[in-house]
């Protein structure tokens, strides 16, 4: 495992998902595998941790792994290896979900991820699927664009706006320099806030991947596939990331919404989760791994309610 990678909030996830000796674990975004092998170290003989990842330099980085039965790797859009294992009658003691980019894609400059240094304008999570981040800003249309820069992130409608215009001012863009030089022509620089490009690269990046349309899907898979009193646990790096899986937990809740003057509640509210803590990085992570600043800790326990169409 490359020095480089360092997993967010590890002590606490593997905390937070409970694991048991005979446990089966799902980590959903195996990444560079930190958080699997911290979980298999909690877990005996019997258990089972599945490592899943849609990268496929990934593969390669789990191979080690592969000698311990107790580990199985698959390689897929987390979403679609989820709704697999649901549709065969699977289940899991718990998912675990790191959410956005390791360090070993935004490092690499050849996968375009990265707005600090020049590499192929792709940024794409598998790069034989879908299209590049340079096929799209090539030919969306500048409403569209907008749109996605307003909704994916959280950019100003009137910066998102200039940029958008600029963009296609330029087109077409091929290399990742090129679209961070159309962002400090339309915005210039802040001296606070930091370097506007983060938040053009990343909305970009979500759109290319599909990454909320994949992140509820799998959410929605997970609800199905854990046993009562498993445990969900996600990581996430942007607003709207932790926006959907609170939101996701909340609709969840069973909160009865019956009038107040009922002596009895009509509605059928019943919990399928119940919330856990919000966490967030300690100042010694943070000032240890400045990447992981942004990052919060979301987690849920399954309850025996069953899911609203069992």
């Amino acid at each position: 495992m490359a020095a480089s990678h360092r997993p967010v909030l590890l002590e606490e996830a593997v905390s937070a998902l409970q694991v048991q000796e005979d446990a089966i674990v799902v980590d959903a975004t195996f990444g560079g595998g930190g958080h699997a092998r911290r979980v298999l170290d909690e877990m005996g003989p019997g258990g089972t941790v599945v490592g899943v990842d849609r990268d496929p330099q990934a593969a390669g980085r789990a191979r080690d792994l592969l000698s311990d039965e107790r580990f199985n790797f698959v390689a897929g859009p987390f979403d679609e290896v989820l709704w697999e294992m649901v549709d065969r009658g699977e289940r899991a003691d718990a998912v675990l979900f790191d959410l956005g980019l390791s360090s070993f894609q935004i490092d690499d400059p050849g996968r375009g991820f990265s707005y600090v240094t020049e590499g192929p304008l792709d940024m794409r999570m598998d790069p034989a699927s879908g299209i590049s981040a340079a096929e799209y800003l090539n030919e969306v249309e500048v409403a569209d664009l907008i749109g996605t820069l307003v909704q994916y992130g959280d950019v100003p409608r009137g910066e998102a706006r200039r940029v958008a215009r600029e963009v296609v001012r330029r087109r077409p863009l091929s290399t990742t320099t090129e679209l961070h030089d159309a962002v400090r022509a339309a915005v210039g620089w802040r001296e606070r806030g930091g370097n506007p490009a983060k938040r053009i690269f990343q909305a970009v990046r979500v759109r290319v991947n599909d990454e909320l349309g994949s992140v509820r899907r799998a959410l929605e898979a997970t609800e199905h596939l854990l046993v009562p009193g498993g445990r969900l646990v996600a990581i996430t790096f942007h607003s709207g990331e932790d926006r959907l899986v609170k939101r996701f937990v909340s609709e969840r809740e069973g909160r009865c919404v019956c009038p107040p003057e009922l002596p009895v509640c009509v509605c059928g509210a019943s919990p399928i989760f119940r919330r856990g803590a919000v966490l967030r990085p300690s100042e010694d992570e943070v000032r240890e791994n400045p990447r992981s600043a942004s990052a919060r800790l979301r987690s849920a326990t399954r309850t025996a309610e069953p899911s609203g169409d069992a």
